[in-house]
């Protein structure tokens, strides 16, 4: 049976004013939202706009998010200290999302900042920023639920400069309590075009979808729509309950109005009946 969308669609957004104008800003659910795409070699087109998109749409659904924007390796390393530092405490949801050039070396993937001068891969540790900083830092809040979107698994510009010939980021191991997205499978590359973003940021806002269940929906959409080309990757396990998007139940239906009994009537005697009592008297 085909429904009316307007219903539905009047739902939504009632349901996110609510989430933005109630939850917002509660420390509770922190996000750091990270987009690097004004790199002097291998800019990225829509890096700085796809962070900028899902910083909105976090905030949106009742996270604080802090966003930066073309940050260079002092401002990425401060900002991450300072993000898993608030995260502490039981209760609290964190989530890193980081959009720009990934560098995967000896099993360790590298965040590559604005400016960063790297040469070859030595100088990766010192120039750029390693990924399990944020994990580990995610891991010792103590706070139960933790969530890392790593759209970084690009085509890397300083490959001929490296020994390794591997492609992509190598698989990561999080600690219990943390899940990792992955704009593709381990050793692939995705895209410069916006089409993982484009998945998650529609996914966040699908009523009822939990953690999980959103980072699978991501990777089925990029997947079906790239043919199979590019397919995200999950690690990780939780088993605290998270959905970005509740199913509010529906308030139950006002009672119909009933309009009360008349009052009782005596009935009206028979002719015959009025005449025998008028000879009565």
């Amino acid at each position: 049976m085909k429904r009316s969308g307007w219903g539905g669609w009047a739902v939504l957004l009632v349901v996110a004013m609510l989430r933005s104008t109630g939850a917002a800003g509660d420390g509770r659910q922190l996000a750091l939202v990270i987009g690097n795409g004004a790199y002097a070699k291998g800019a990225l087109a829509t890096a700085v706009h796809d962070a900028t998109d899902v910083a909105a749409r976090l905030r949106g659904l009742g996270f604080t998010a802090e966003l930066l924007l073309n940050a260079d390796e002092r401002t990425m390393e401060q900002g991450i200290d300072t993000f898993t530092r608030a995260l502490a405490g039981q209760g609290k949801v964190g989530l890193f999302y980081f959009a720009g050039h990934g560098i995967e070396y000896q099993g360790r993937n590298y965040l590559i900042p604005i400016g960063a001068k790297i040469g070859g891969e030595v100088d990766l540790r010192d120039e750029a920023v390693d990924a399990g900083r944020v994990l580990d830092g995610m891991a010792e809040s103590g706070n139960g639920l933790n969530m890392v979107v790593l759209d970084a698994c690009r085509n890397r510009p300083y490959r001929s400069a490296f020994r390794s010939a591997s492609r992509g980021l190598a698989r990561l191991t999080p600690a219990k309590g943390t899940l990792v997205l992955y704009a593709a499978q381990p050793g692939a590359v995705a895209s410069d075009g916006g089409v993982f973003t484009k998945h998650l940021l529609a996914a966040l806002v699908v009523p009822g979808l939990e953690a999980q269940q959103v980072f699978k929906h991501v990777a089925q959409g990029v997947d079906s729509e790239t043919g199979g080309a590019q397919t995200p990757w999950v690690e990780g396990v939780v088993l605290r309950q998270f959905s970005f998007m509740p199913t509010y139940a529906a308030p139950a239906p006002a009672p119909l109005a009933v309009a009360p009994a008349p009052a009782a009537v005596a009935p009206i005697p028979a002719v015959g009946v009025l005449q025998e009592r008028q000879e009565q008297r």
